[in-house]
């Protein structure tokens, strides 16, 4: 690593010392403004977090339809497939666990508390997205326990203030066909979106053997709307529903370990609403919010068509937060309310898993934006969390930018965090399998990181570079082995687990026509092994990376998009039957080529065909777990209005 870090640490010098070639005004990523890196909205370059925006365009030129397929290209982001389409997918950042990833949806924390506090990736379509904020780093004194090392915000199009509708079809290989619909009606005080989408496809085999493929069915459906009766005076409301039915192959526990064919799947229904008003306007000195979240999922397992065991949750949340301007400065003074709910069912044998759940939070943020200063940023941010379940807990972060030229921003960042054992640790219950640890603590986090962004050849080149580190105290084993009982559990380890690496990503507008991006992440998380000794942990590459290029033709009537994503070696664990011990396996890197082509038929029709594993790589993120190989898709889009 220290290799790296010299190489990194050089880089970096070369960037500050290599002279732009204009001081140019920029649109790049670094001017927009966030919602997501404070508790008020703030441009990127003022924020000490590393950030990269997604925006409906970049999605659209990728014909991407998960989320997740654009977020393979995000520095410091590891996506995890357990298989084909619909399954099981886990995102971990700078070598997180999966779980301390926060995912906002229209501001709503989408985190199932019924499925271990991960977010269920596997079920977010790009349809209706207008755009997604990810911001890096330790986040936990604005948002709280999930976002030790990262927040993506995902915003729909409630955010668009003209008519529009739109509409595409596209179907392909593995018996794929995916419908979508959206619309807007906007007026000058008010505007009513909405979208409704159906993704459907037979899959293919999960397992290493046998024919059966597993299928998934995806239908998406949302509501919002926007009320302005004033120009100090705006309403929000949105509604989101999420209805998945996804196939997968059990594990063979007693001959091979490893998943065989068989009729199990998964029945989930995710829940999302919110309601905000907020009372004054960009020259208050005063500023109101008021926001009231809910959440609520269901999660069914079925064996061979019935009900198996089954999960559930919802969460209820009361905001209220104060913005007040002191001169050029934005003190955030918020009170918010937390109630979580967490019920399990399913049959008794030996032992009874039947149980229903709560936990409760109230927490005092602070969050202050140091402004006045015409080069030099620093955002100061406290969180105080009152927990029904375990002890009071303050986090909190500082964060600087300091705008050293026109065309060269220095960030630094340093925060704390806590993550909470989630109910499945804490009280789950699986008949022969698992036994939850009442007694657990928090995860606790320091996380420290800079970072250079810099802008040459008068704009068309932006570079953006970043060195991280992320102690970890306490972290829960969620498969401790237990010889008497034969049951495993969930324990806080002793010692501490660190992560570490660098991650740089660059973008060149080479002309009008053709674009070019990429981006390299270095990771290293170890923790200690029963022995001492230090071991990578699990499904977390060393080395990843992406390439793109764009091209649009002249009068922008065809497009193409090239983009490869790179996944380097991993470890991962495997469970051989009892009485063998488990093993440590090496799970082999890949490339992933993707390529999109589009054609403008009209102003309001266009067609695309993409191709997918274009190399036909056989890989696996998760061991035993196989993955589709190449695929095709063809598809045709409609756009009428802004």
């Amino acid at each position: 690593m220290h290799y790296h870090l010299r190489l990194l640490v050089s880089g970096l010098v070369i960037l500050l010392s290599t002279p732009s070639i204009a001081q140019i005004e920029t649109t790049s990523d670094f001017d927009q403004i966030l919602v997501t890196g404070s508790r008020s909205p703030l441009a990127a370059s003022q924020i000490g977090s590393a950030v990269t925006v997604i925006t409906r365009d970049d999605i659209e030129k990728r014909q991407a339809r998960y989320v997740t397929d654009m977020l393979r290209a995000v520095p410091g982001f590891a996506v995890t497939h357990s298989g084909t389409t619909g399954s099981q997918t886990q995102v971990r950042v700078r070598g997180s666990e999966a779980n301390h990833v926060l995912v906002l949806i229209d501001g709503v924390r989408a985190n199932d508390p019924a499925t271990g506090d991960e977010f269920r990736w596997e079920y977010l379509t790009t349809s209706n997205i207008e755009r997604i904020e990810v911001v890096r780093g330790p986040q936990s004194s604005l948002w709280g326990s999930d976002a030790v090392a990262a927040v993506v915000h995902v915003i729909t199009h409630s955010s668009r203030e003209s008519s529009a509708f739109d509409g595409y079809a596209e179907s392909g290989s593995f018996g794929t066909t995916n419908i979508g619909l959206g619309a807007t009606v906007a007026r000058e005080t008010w505007s009513l979106s909405g979208g409704a989408e159906q993704l459907d496809t037979d899959g293919t085999n999960i397992s290493r053997s046998g024919t059966e493929v597993d299928g998934s069915d995806i239908t998406t459906l949302s509501l919002a709307a926007q009320l302005r009766p004033s120009e100090a005076l705006t309403l929000d409301a949105s509604l989101r529903m999420t209805d998945a039915y996804s196939q997968f192959d059990p594990v063979d526990f007693f001959v091979t370990g490893l998943p065989v064919d068989g009729d199990v799947a998964t029945d989930a229904e995710n829940f999302y609403a919110n309601a905000a008003l907020k009372y004054g306007t960009a020259d208050s000195r005063l500023t109101h919010h008021l926001r009231v979240n809910f959440f609520e999922s269901d999660n069914r397992n079925l064996v061979d068509g019935s009900e198996d065991s089954s999960s559930a949750s919802d969460r209820s949340s009361v905001t209220y937060q104060a913005d007040i301007r002191l001169a050029a400065n934005v003190l955030s003074l918020a009170l918010e309310q937390e109630k979580t709910n967490f019920e399990q069912s399913g049959a008794i044998n030996f032992g009874d898993p039947n149980q229903k759940q709560k936990m409760d939070i109230t927490s005092v943020i602070a969050d202050y934006q140091g402004l006045s200063e015409e080069k030099f940023t620093w955002l100061l941010s406290a969180r105080f969390d009152n927990n029904s379940d375990f002890d009071d807990a303050v986090s909190g972060r500082l964060s600087l930018a300091y705008d050293f030229s026109n065309t060269t921003v220095l960030r630094g960042n340093i925060g704390t965090g806590r993550k909470n054992p989630t109910f499945t640790e804490l009280y789950g219950f699986f008949p022969g399998q698992f036994v939850g640890n009442p007694d657990l603590k928090p995860e606790r986090t320091t996380s420290y990181d800079i970072g250079v962004d810099k802008i040459l050849l008068d704009g068309a080149v932006v570079l953006q570079l970043s060195l991280f580190r992320q102690d970890l105290q306490d972290e829960i084993n969620g498969f401790v082995f237990d010889p008497v009982t034969f049951l495993a559990s969930a324990e806080n380890i002793d010692g501490r687990s660190n992560r570490s690496g660098a991650e740089l990503s660059a973008s060149w507008q080479i002309s009008e026509h053709f674009d070019m991006s990429a981006s390299y992440t270095y990771t290293e998380s170890d923790q200690e092994d029963p022995l001492g000794k230090n071991v990578q942990e699990v499904r977390r590459p060393k080395h990843a990376g992406a390439f793109s290029l764009g091209y649009v033709s002249p009068g922008q009537r065809f497009g193409a998009a090239l983009a490869a994503d790179y996944g380097g070696t991993r470890s991962d664990v495997f469970f051989p039957p009892w009485p063998d011990p488990s093993e440590t396996v090496t799970l082999a890197s890949y490339w992933l080529v993707d390529l999109t082509l589009q054609y403008q038929l009209s102003e309001s029709a266009s067609v695309y065909a993409k191709g997918s594993n274009l190399l036909d790589e056989d890989y696996e993120q998760v061991y035993g777990y196989q993955t589709p190989g190449r695929a095709g898709y063809l598809g045709l889009r409609m756009n009428f209005g802004n």
